[in-house]
């Protein structure tokens, strides 16, 4: 069967979801400084903690509503510690355990993580003595400390937070969604007296 929303407990959240709440508050806060690879890189860090929590979340949680093939992939990718995040979602993607949204997300941000992880790939070219030598060559759309921009970090952000939400933790963006919908009654006092309720997150 395919787990929805694995880090969640019968629609409560763990303590998983503040910490990867605290990956996206920092993300936030180099993103709104200006430190536009900072918060890429954190958001790439984040997603790593999250693919691993993953994994042990769906044996704590979930162990039992798995099938006989799935409890084994679990166990496997356990005690083979130190795997790849796209290596593990591969092997819960072939056991069909995540639920299809989420694991779309997952491999859509790990393609664009590894424009910054792995930025590097090696091409053949010609040496100054004119020999067929191999050279370091960027990624297409491989991202650099110095090239990040302020779109990039959007991105990202709002991928990483979509991802938690899935996960069925509750991101940054999520909360203040939900404080704009439905705010406190202090909060609607601080709006009327022209007061910022929230910051605002890119959408």
């Amino acid at each position: 069967m395919s787990i929805y929303r694995p880090l969640s407990i019968g629609g409560n959240w763990t303590h998983d979801s503040q910490l990867l709440t605290a990956y996206a508050d920092s993300a936030f806060k180099q993103l709104t400084a200006g430190h536009y690879f900072d918060a890429v890189l954190i958001c790439c860090v984040g997603y790593d903690v999250l693919v691993n929590i993953l994994v042990d979340r769906l044996s704590w949680l979930h162990f039992d509503g798995l099938t006989p093939e799935q409890k084994k992939v679990i166990k496997d990718i356990q005690a083979r510690h130190g795997s790849p995040a796209g290596t593990i979602l591969c092997r819960l993607r072939k056991a069909g355990i995540l639920n299809s949204r989420l694991d779309c997300a997952l491999s859509e941000f790990n393609q664009e993580r590894n424009k910054v992880i792995h930025p590097i790939k090696i091409g053949k070219g010609i040496n100054s003595s004119g020999k067929r030598s191999y050279l370091p060559l960027p990624k297409p759309g491989a991202i650099f400390p110095r090239k990040a921009t302020k779109q990039h970090a959007e991105r990202y952000f709002r991928r990483f937070c979509w991802i938690i939400d899935l996960s069925g933790g509750e991101s940054p963006r999520k909360k203040a969604k939900a404080r704009r919908a439905y705010p406190s009654f202090l909060e609607q006092v601080r709006q009327a007296q022209g007061q910022t309720i929230s910051p605002r997150f890119p959408k």
